[in-house]
């Protein structure tokens, strides 16, 4: 509200009501407890308020909506020198995406999930799924062993075959995406050998958003070999 000089005093509020807050300006800059009586966005993050695309630490492709190519604020823990390792923007190592996930069946985190036998017998082995298309490039049937193979790593599963995977079109190249769940562990049910299984987040880059700091295992870089490699 104004005080008695008839200047507005109160909570930064938009006004456009010339008699009540005369500094409103006519309606252009109704928010009057800023000296340019303009409306701002206040967010308490370390990469700002404002949305920005950055590509992942590890990218096949460079960015193409701005000129910073990934977070310059992104948590990167050092805990190793392999671990340390992080693939280059358009690695031909390491040419394809690869995301992990969680299984619906396996509802909570694998520490819980796979030493259940109900529901370990649901998925009787680790395993990728791989698009049709890359499959048929390297050759892989489904059922085959594979190995996936990061920076930091590689494990050892099964191929699922299938239509969910598509390969993306960026920028004129042809980019391979696969999916790796990760609720398998090298301790399982002795009786159901299946539920064993590599580590997954053995392949993960040890990045972080600035923020929070959760793990950048949603995109990262790897490459796939058909059998034990």
């Amino acid at each position: 509200m104004p005080d008695k000089k008839g200047k507005w005093v109160g909570l930064d509020v938009p006004d456009f009501n010339a008699f009540l807050a005369p500094d409103a300006k006519g309606g252009d800059n109704p928010y009057i407890m800023r000296a340019d009586g303009k409306g701002a966005f206040f967010g308490p993050l370390l990469d700002g308020p404002f949305p920005e695309h950055y590509e992942p630490i590890e990218s096949p492709v460079k960015n193409l909506l701005s000129k910073q190519q990934n977070n310059p604020v992104a948590k990167i823990w050092k805990v190793g020198e392999k671990r340390n390792e992080l693939a280059g923007v358009g690695s031909a190592e390491y040419p394809y995406v690869i995301t992990t996930y969680r299984l619906t069946e396996h509802h909570l985190s694998g520490v819980m999930s796979r030493y259940l036998p109900m529901l370990a017998e649901l998925f009787e082995s680790h395993f990728a799924e791989i698009s049709h298309e890359l499959a048929g490039e390297l050759e892989i049937r489904n059922g085959d062993k594979v190995t996936i193979m990061t920076p930091r790593g590689k494990i050892h599963v099964r191929a699922m075959i299938t239509n969910r995977l598509k390969p993306f079109m960026i920028d004129g190249k042809k980019v391979h995406q696969i999916g790796v769940p990760w609720h398998w562990g090298y301790n399982g049910i002795d009786a159901l050998p299946g539920s064993k299984g590599d580590i997954t987040n053995d392949l993960s880059a040890n990045v972080g958003d600035p923020n929070v700091f959760i793990q950048e295992s949603k995109a990262f870089l790897c490459n796939v070999k058909k059998g034990v490699v």
